[in-house]
């Protein structure tokens, strides 16, 4: 079968450690070679030129230069300081804090590694300081940056868009419901685990004028993801455009604080230059293998194949998800992303499965195989602020992953929660 030979050829490469980059194109080259379809070989280099052309791939280097102009410029203490006044004296306000910072820093990177890496550096020391266990510190920061995925502006569902030809705005909607329910979800374990374990709260209450300045200075960071998807909403801008706003936006507020270096400006360029390089270098040959599926007759098969097990919309949604779970074990997110949703979008709308409906359970997937070893990401950067052993990161990680668990099976069952806004306000 056409898409054996394709998928083996793929996996084989990887695991010889071949960068994925290289993998995709490679897979593709070798299986027009051997299936005798060298004609189709002098697209490569045109497919991998139109995969980078998409005016909706602008955005993802936007949406990384404003988060990164606003971790810079403050935006992030202050973003959490507005946290903490949120959240109050609960047992476990830090714990809290960390989840509630996550969703709001989400809603300005779109990024769970940018996430990870603003809210883990700040508040991974806050936390052991004031007598959380290291590992425990590490599990709510991972579990709570991959909101990152599924919160809009999200770069997963930027690239989602342009793959699939499915509207970018739509899907940011889409997300933002699910999104919402996980970050209350981890809100709900992470106040049942410091009631359990009596773990501390804020050392006293906060002033009205605290109250009013973190208020001020949070809702000013805050106001840049009402931009993005208020421009959409009301078809004021394109995403791309968004993008633009939404930088033009960091670097007024950031500007205003006076926090910007010219050292700082550096980095973030830098910052910005590296986190958009590895995404869109994927894309290029990730174009050349979607094409190669497309025009081979493998979706039609994969269709086939798919209904030859089952035709009903559940089965199918529960069979992707096992896995989506599987492959995220050794895979990582980007690698997914461009190898499977050329693939499995077009299979299950062949079922009735709204795409609307499918994204956000894809990029809940992704978000759980950022916390799946031997190859997430996110598990590993935690571990590394905390100073904790893996095993015990993981350890106090599961909680979070049944949470996770239990919201994805409530999107993927549930489809009210991903189409309802789209289909309300689009």
């Amino acid at each position: 079968m056409d898409i054996f030979i394709l998928f083996s050829s793929l996996l084989v490469l990887m695991l010889i450690g071949v960068p994925v980059t290289f993998s995709m194109g490679m897979a593709a080259a070798f299986y027009l070679t051997v299936s005798g379809q060298l004609d189709m070989l002098v697209m490569l280099p045109l497919q991998m030129v139109v995969g980078l052309e998409h005016y909706g791939l602008m955005a993802i280097p936007l949406f990384f230069l404003a988060g990164a102009i606003m971790t810079s410029g403050g935006l992030t203490a202050r973003l959490l300081n507005f946290s903490r006044v949120l959240i109050g004296r609960v047992p476990g306000s830090l714990s809290m804090v960390n989840v509630t910072g996550s969703m709001f820093f989400a809603g300005v990177s779109g990024s769970c590694v940018a996430d990870t890496s603003a809210i883990g550096s700040v508040l991974i020391p806050a936390m052991k300081k004031e007598g959380y266990s290291p590992a425990y510190a590490a599990a709510v920061t991972g579990a709570s940056s991959t909101v990152g995925h599924i919160i809009p502006p999200s770069i997963a569902m930027i690239v989602i868009g342009v793959m699939a030809e499915v509207p970018i705005g739509s899907l940011f909607l889409a997300g933002a419901l699910p999104g919402l329910l996980l970050g209350v979800g981890l809100m709900g374990l992470s106040l049942w685990l410091s009631i359990v374990r009596d773990y501390p709260r804020a050392p006293r209450r906060s002033t009205g004028r605290e109250i009013l300045d973190a208020t001020v200075s949070g809702l000013s960071a805050l106001a840049m993801p009402a931009i993005v998807v208020g421009g959409i909403l009301f078809g004021v801008v394109t995403v791309t455009e968004t993008g633009v706003l939404a930088c033009i936006y960091a670097l007024l507020v950031s500007l205003s604080y006076r926090e910007l270096t010219l050292k700082s400006t550096w980095a973030f360029f830098v910052e910005t230059s590296q986190g958009a390089g590895n995404l869109l270098i994927l894309l290029a040959p990730a174009s050349f293998f979607s094409w190669v599926v497309l025009n081979t007759g493998m979706g039609d098969q994969l269709v086939d194949l798919i209904g030859a097990i089952s035709t009903d919309p559940q089965t199918v949604m529960l069979l992707v998800i096992v896995f989506l779970l599987i492959i995220g074990c050794g895979l990582d997110t980007l690698g997914m992303v461009f190898i499977f949703v050329p693939v499995l979008f077009p299979a299950v709308e062949a079922v009735g499965i709204d795409p609307l409906h499918f994204a956000p359970v894809f990029v809940l997937c992704l978000g759980i195989a950022l916390l799946t070893p031997p190859v997430g990401i996110i598990l590993f950067m935690v571990t590394n602020m905390s100073g904790a052993p893996l095993t015990e990161v993981i350890r106090e990680s599961l909680p979070f992953f049944l949470v996770q668990l239990i919201v994805l099976a409530l999107v993927a069952y549930v489809p009210f929660l991903s189409i309802w806004l789209p289909g309300t306000l689009m």
